[in-house]
């Protein structure tokens, strides 16, 4: 293995893990701004549309990484598929929010959280093909 192996190796893991909490912090922050919505604060909704875009590039993003790590790091494919089944949540989330069908919507967003909870969790269980 050489040198630049071994450093794409040890720098996917710590970007990943970052990402993935960033990206996380962000759901909940989206659930917050929902919860100031249902409290009666406008603002919470123009926050809570605003950062509906900020997520979903959160989302591509992380997904794009967890492709680059197991293309050319040491990742798996496990999480790109739950990273793309996200960015087809992410889509339905969006578009039921816009159109304000909230029986869809409010369910979605669990399941989005939970997604961006197993991705969390996989960015910090060793990577597989990493010497321990």
């Amino acid at each position: 293995m050489t040198t630049a192996e071994r450093a794409g190796s040890r720098i996917w893991p710590s970007l990943l893990r970052a990402l993935t909490a960033v990206v996380a912090l962000d759901g909940f922050a989206q659930a917050v701004f929902a919860g100031r919505l249902l409290a009666g604060s406008y603002d919470g909704l123009d926050a809570h549309a605003l950062n509906a875009i900020v997520l979903a590039v959160g989302i591509l993003t992380e997904t794009i990484c967890f492709a680059l790590a197991w293309r050319f790091g040491s990742g798996t494919a496990r999480p790109v598929f739950v990273g793309l089944g996200l960015i087809v949540l992410t889509a339905v989330q969006m578009t039921t929010g816009f159109r304000a069908i909230l029986a869809v919507h409010v369910p979605v967003g669990v399941l989005l959280i939970g997604g961006l909870l197993g991705l969390v969790v996989q960015a910090w269980r060793e990577p597989a093909g990493v010497a321990a």
